[in-house]
């Protein structure tokens, strides 16, 4: 269905100088006449056989366990290695900070607000 065959009929825009000269009973304005509507159909649904689902999931899931492992993935002592370089990298970045402000290791300054 088109829009125009639900709509409610419009009436011609007309300027002020013209609404004086305009009979109350305008007739709005004409639907096209050329446009034939057409019948809404709709979309087709694709469906696909049981076999053609399996393969393609079958190829997914091979595709997915192929990716996965190639992926390394990190052990116990890997991650307890990591944290321990993480936390000398922050050891060494604040100590680098403190030297360059000037300030001992733990002291705070504290600074008064308005």
């Amino acid at each position: 269905m088109r829009f125009y065959e639900f709509a409610t009929p419009t009436r011609p825009v007309l300027k002020i100088s013209q609404q004086a000269q305009a009979s109350p009973t305008t007739s709005p304005t004409p639907l096209p006449q050329n446009i034939q509507p057409t019948p809404a159909t709709a979309a087709p649904i694709k469906v696909y056989p049981r076999a053609w689902q399996r393969a393609w999931l079958q190829r997914y899931l091979a595709a997915k366990m192929a990716q996965s492992a190639q992926t390394i993935k990190p052990t116990a002592d890997d991650v307890a290695i990591a944290y321990f370089k993480y936390g000398e990298a922050q050891s060494a970045a604040d100590a680098d900070y403190r030297r360059r402000i000037g300030k001992a290791a733990g002291e705070q300054r504290w600074v008064k607000r308005d």
